[in-house]
């Protein structure tokens, strides 16, 4: 399985895993109601992954002028392209909704959301990243 599908997979699992999470208090024991709740969630990650998976694209062109001197370095700079694109694509998605609402008051809640999304991102970017620059396209 190569870089796209684990990034692309974990990112759905973790959005249905945080729709159910997220929900059960409400569902009073009825687990069938849950099934809504996690395949919204789901598709919301799968979109946040797609977006990660952009970002690790995009670290890839970037070696190709500015080559990563250990391996290390190039999982953070992937992982950070990664996370970056996640999370400019969700930020946005919020600006967009608190314009659209009329209220265009900052809330904590929203900034809380967007730096756990982004570090959770990082996380599994990290971990996931291909071990070399060549890696990326296969």
């Amino acid at each position: 399985m190569n870089w796209v599908a684990k990034e692309l997979g974990s990112a759905a699992t973790v959005g249905a895993g945080t729709a159910a999470v997220l929900i059960w208090p409400i569902v009073d024991g009825r687990w069938w109601d849950l099934t809504l709740p996690i395949v919204v969630g789901g598709a919301f990650g799968l979109a946040v992954g797609l977006f990660a998976v952009a970002g690790g694209h995009y670290a890839a062109r970037t070696a190709a002028f500015w080559p990563p001197r250990t391996r290390n370095r190039w999982r953070h700079r992937f992982a950070l392209c990664s996370a970056a694109a996640a999370m400019l694509s969700v930020g946005g998605l919020f600006a967009w909704t608190k314009v659209g609402s009329g209220n265009s008051s900052l809330d904590p809640e929203y900034l809380l959301v967007l730096g756990i999304l982004t570090a959770v991102s990082y996380a599994f970017a990290y971990v996931l990243a291909p071990s070399t620059t060549t890696d990326v396209d296969r």
